[in-house]
């Protein structure tokens, strides 16, 4: 209908409503609503939904946020001290304004649980018996998991009290032993049943073992590595390792004024650090690394150097000096890191670069391997490590292993997804005699992982990234209280709303008040596209503003 009013242009318009006239045939490509991977999820080797969690703990609702991470790892509290944070290099904020706190709000959020928590014993579904052999972090990982799943789980450790590396390696300004022995109390509670002091191949015989319907092996990596240089075997050099945990233990530990430790990893910040609140006067470390390669966590290193530690970069050492029966120092000389025809790692020292420290300790902390001869004979191994397919499936069936006993990245992290990922396989393997499928996901589009390029950054103002706080430096190296404090409750908030939720929808009705042909609807509690009246033209997609929908070609 049209008319002319005077000089008016002409208007043109219809008597019916727009939703009689279906528009959605001239569309080439349409929207479609996703659940995409979030990149911190991607990145995270124990695989937690860290966008869903974060998006609780931003709503109040803490025992939800708990409870998702839990799902995955049962050990929040811990990782939010520990973790080297993968998540964090991967958040797509970090390309805007400084990435998501992710670690921080974990430490928020398991502390939240270590309070309120609650976890009743889940009695056996199923008649098979699982033995997990190591109480470090993977073989909890995997004793939890499979109690969740519903097994009989004995859990073995040759130590007297449950934790491995984060008890006995870990010092206490990083990880309170409190925190660590109410993580493990929660994951227990399931109704594992525990036996320390059992010592594979010793106390525990390979025999003992046959009693069970699988087996998981987690008993870490505990011989240290040698340097075969002069000098190696004077009274002075120690393993960084054994001195960790004979402090960890309260024994008895001989520290000198001067110490120079050899290695560029955490351990060596650790033991660098706990020497230095042993009453080192003086301490060097010898990386062969540059700084910015060093495998130690970049805040490790900053805490070390803030505490007085001198960190040597591109060096190695090359001799011990001994004098007296003792350590008077060492020769070291400059270094790089090359690999050879087989791709491995090897240090190279350059003659004619020497130059000499005074010490007298000298701590070496260049990594350890797992002592294979306590093993059972059949298990085929790669290089020092039991090998193991991705499920974490060894050569010999019924037999799994995981953690730093098999050639994954030395890791907290690691060791708890590798844990998880066996106790699925464990499960697979005895309903139906499968040992090296890979579990189905359920994750949705998991192949999809959003972009930066997908986040509408018009919705998000900038806002500094929030940062825990530290002791000072002068008052902290004079104990082993920890160092770094949690971030409070309205900080957490604050932080968590920096989050970008990439790849979920939260109902912000952007897509609804955008369409400009009323083409999308509400729908069992989130949006559907009408598409009888969608004409692709995308805008929705452009205005989510987290890549929670994609277009797709009209089929």
């Amino acid at each position: 209908m049209a008319t002319n009013l005077g000089a008016a242009r002409p208007l043109v318009w219809s008597e019916r409503t727009t939703l009689e006239i279906k528009t959605g045939g001239w569309r080439t490509s349409r929207p479609r609503y996703v659940e995409q991977t979030a990149p911190c999820r991607a990145a995270c080797p124990a695989g937690e939904p860290v966008a869903a969690w974060i998006a609780e703990a931003r709503a109040g609702n803490y025992a939800r946020a708990w409870e998702l991470i839990r799902q995955e790892n049962p050990l929040p509290a811990v990782m939010g001290r520990v973790c080297s944070h993968p998540c964090e290099s991967a958040c797509n904020r970090g390309s805007y304004d400084g990435a998501v706190a992710i670690n921080a709000l974990e430490q928020f959020v398991g502390d939240w649980g270590l309070t309120h928590g609650q976890v009743e014993p889940r009695p056996p579904t199923h008649q098979e018996m699982v033995a997990v052999v190591g109480g470090g972090p993977a073989g909890l990982s995997c004793a939890y998991h499979l109690a969740r799943l519903g097994y009989r789980v004995t859990l073995f450790d040759g130590m007297p009290v449950l934790g491995g590396l984060l008890r006995y390696g870990i010092p206490e300004y990083r990880l309170p032993r409190h925190i660590l022995d109410r993580e493990i109390e929660l994951i227990l509670g399931l109704g594992i049943e525990v036996r320390t002091k059992a010592i594979l191949g010793r106390s525990l015989p390979w025999e003992a073992l046959g009693f069970y319907h699988a087996v998981f092996l987690a008993t870490g990596a505990h011989v240290p590595y040698r340097l075969n240089i002069p000098g190696e075997s004077t009274a002075g050099v120690q393993d960084g390792l054994a001195f960790l945990r004979e402090t960890n233990t309260g024994g008895a530990v001989t520290v000198g004024s001067r110490v120079v430790v050899v290695g560029g990893g955490s351990t060596a910040m650790d033991v660098a650090r706990t020497a230095r609140r042993r009453g080192a006067r003086e301490v060097t470390v010898l990386a062969l690394e540059s700084r910015e390669a060093m495998p130690a966590l970049a805040e490790e290193v900053a805490q070390a150097l803030a505490e007085g530690i001198e960190i040597v970069n591109s060096a190695g050492i090359a001799a011990v000096r001994e004098a007296g029966g003792g350590v008077s120092g060492v020769l070291a000389r400059a270094a790089a890191l090359e690999r050879d025809d087989a791709g491995r790692v090897q240090p190279i020292l350059f003659p004619g670069t020497d130059f000499a420290l005074d010490a007298d300790t000298v701590f070496l902390a260049i990594g350890q391997v797992p002592d294979l001869s306590l093993l059972p004979p059949g298990l085929r191994t790669e290089g020092p490590c039991v090998a193991v397919a991705d499920t974490g499936a060894t050569s010999v069936s019924r037999i799994f292993a995981g953690g730093d006993l098999t050639p994954s990245p030395r890791s907290v992290t690691h060791a708890v997804g590798s844990g998880k990922r066996a106790a699925t396989a464990i499960d697979l393997f005895l309903r139906d005699g499968a040992r090296e499928r890979r579990p189905a996901s359920a994750r949705q589009d998991e192949a999809a992982v959003v972009d930066f390029s997908a986040i509408n950054l018009d919705y998000f103002p900038r806002s500094p990234r929030g940062e825990r706080r530290e002791r000072p430096p002068a008052t902290r190296v004079r104990s082993f209280v920890p160092v770094v404090e949690g971030l409070t409750e309205v900080e957490v908030q604050g932080e968590a709303s920096r989050c970008f939720t990439c790849g979920r929808c939260v109902h912000c009705d952007n897509c609804l008040h955008f369409c400009p042909d009323m083409a999308i609807r509400r729908a069992d509690g989130g949006y559907e596209v009408v598409t009888e009246h969608c004409k692709g033209c995308g805008v929705c997609v452009y205005e989510c503003p987290r890549g929670a929908m994609v277009m797709e070609a009209e089929r």
